[in-house]
């Protein structure tokens, strides 16, 4: 997007020349292009997938809007650059970063094996916590509360476990020794804690989900385990990671951005969550 056409022309004449050149050499290309871009435009183009609100969506206005979209746009003013918001499938954040069509993705991404070997990743920014929507005569009968620790809980005896496959709810009990029934649809496993079918579902929605239904469900927030979310930049791209840490660490500070945009985002992520005494510290702090 916006590319300047010398650099593209450029970029592909040395593609076809050198054929079978190494994923270094191309990387370095595309991160020098970057940098190009950046410095006669001066536009940051931040990569963010707008369908997740409150923290990255469309507003009605038709404009970019949300937690993510502020950091990204006080990112550009602690850099001195323009932001333009580059709205993007999350499934295609990393390989527009890879083509130089994004300068940094701030789009609430967990670091893991598989995209460590695509991309290079900041300090966390931001944590996701995992809740568990327990059914209630269940919850009763286990004197289940957000004060029994973590251990315990995962070791009541006879809980049936319920999770989506191939996320957290099913490999997180796991781990613990925990067997768990694997469904493909998360509907179905909420109507199963529900009528009582299954015990325990881990989410990190169980607050909506206990919202429809808080006749049969409690929801419990011991669980300590979290997802860190990073910035991600492009692999080797050394300058714009020292500058996300170094914007990440000033944001947490006394007067950062976080203190200025607390009075914005508590309510919204106590909204979120159904829980009025959550807040931004929630999703901004690590718990363990």
């Amino acid at each position: 997007m916006n590319r300047i056409n010398k650099i593209s022309t450029f970029i592909i004449l040395c593609t076809g020349i050198v054929g079978c050149s190494s994923d270094s050499a191309n990387s370095t290309i595309e991160t020098h292009a970057s940098t190009i871009n950046q410095e006669v435009n001066n536009i940051l183009k931040v990569g963010v997938d707008l369908k997740f609100p409150p923290f990255s969506y469309i507003d009605d206005k038709g404009s970019p809007a949300g937690f993510e979209v502020d950091i990204a746009k006080a990112f550009g003013e602690y850099l001195n650059m323009e932001v333009e918001i580059v709205n993007t499938d999350f499934s295609l954040l990393i390989p527009a970063l890879e083509m130089g069509d994004v300068d940094v993705l701030i789009a609430d991404m967990a670091k893991t094996e598989e995209r460590e070997q695509k991309v290079d990743f900041s300090v966390p920014y931001r944590y996701g916590s995992t809740f568990a929507l327990v059914n209630k005569d269940f919850a009763i009968k286990n004197n289940i509360t957000n004060n029994m620790p973590e251990d315990e809980f995962f070791a009541i005896e006879d809980a049936n476990f319920i999770g989506l496959a191939g996320t957290k709810s099913v490999y997180y009990p796991q781990s613990k020794g925990i067997e768990v029934t694997e469904i493909t649809d998360i509907g179905t496993g909420i109507v199963e804690i529900s009528q009582g079918l299954s015990d325990i579902l881990l989410t990190s929605n169980a607050n909506s989900f206990h919202a429809a239904d808080p006749e049969n469900t409690i929801v419990y927030s011991g669980i300590l385990d979290q997802d860190a979310s990073n910035f991600a930049v492009r692999k080797g791209d050394n300058d714009m990671l020292n500058k996300s840490n170094e914007f990440i660490n000033s944001m947490y500070e006394d007067g950062g951005l976080y203190d200025q945009i607390a009075e914005k985002y508590d309510p919204i992520i106590a909204k979120f969550f159904f829980n009025e005494d959550l807040g931004l510290s929630y999703i901004i702090n690590p718990r363990n």
